[in-house]
């Protein structure tokens, strides 16, 4: 049996009309994949977790004035910097295809990241 589950923080994310959409709209898109055969067998799960049952990086959420900070931006440059990073190593740790690559090192590293290289 196919279960799809979102995820949701309570009273932050979506109405209860938008998750009925959520619901109907998931399932035909998975049928679409899929087929109508498994439209009987489709479970779609909504899972809403309290406020300040989750976080992020550490920092207890929601805590609007936090994501919204120059803090959090400069976690996020930090850990997109070290992602590149690494993007990068492992390219240079791959041998070279024939074909000349179609851009720069960022069309280059998503290319990897999507296993397209």
């Amino acid at each position: 049996m196919p279960v799809i589950t979102i995820q949701f923080i309570k009273d932050v994310v979506a109405t209860p009309e938008q998750k009925k959409q959520l619901i109907i709209e998931m399932t035909n898109t998975f049928v679409g994949i899929l087929g109508d055969v498994v439209r009987p067998f489709v479970y779609c799960i909504i899972q809403e977790t309290p406020q300040q049952e989750w976080g992020i990086a550490g920092v207890p959420m929601p805590d609007l004035p936090y994501l919204t900070s120059e803090k959090h931006a400069g976690v996020i440059e930090r850990s997109n910097s070290m992602m590149r990073g690494a993007i990068a190593q492992m390219a240079a740790s791959q041998p070279q295809s024939s074909s000349p690559s179609s851009g720069g090192n960022d069309e280059r590293a998503d290319a990897i990241w999507r296993g397209n290289a």
